[in-house]
């Protein structure tokens, strides 16, 4: 989509929303708009993810059966229920 269509789009929305008289509606596009807001990553959250993503490519990852024996290793009262 480009940038025309995307603000033309959004105007249609908007006037949409704005003729809106379903309440339970309008919950519900508050909820979207909240879980939205949560779903969004800070800087330090995306600069934390990109050094991971770094960490990776430089240092390759451990198996998941290499991480449980040592977890094993480490923790054997945690295994022992």
């Amino acid at each position: 989509m480009n940038a025309h269509q995307l603000q033309d789009d959004k105007l249609k929305i908007i006037n949409w929303i704005s003729q809106l008289q379903d309440s339970s509606l309008v919950d519900k596009l508050k909820a979207i708009m909240s879980s939205a807001e949560d779903s969004t990553l800070t800087n330090e959250q995306k600069a934390l993810i990109d050094q991971a993503f770094e960490s990776i490519q430089q240092e390759g990852t451990i198996s998941h059966n290499t991480v449980m024996e040592e977890t094993k290793k480490r923790f054997p009262h945690l295994y022992d229920r």
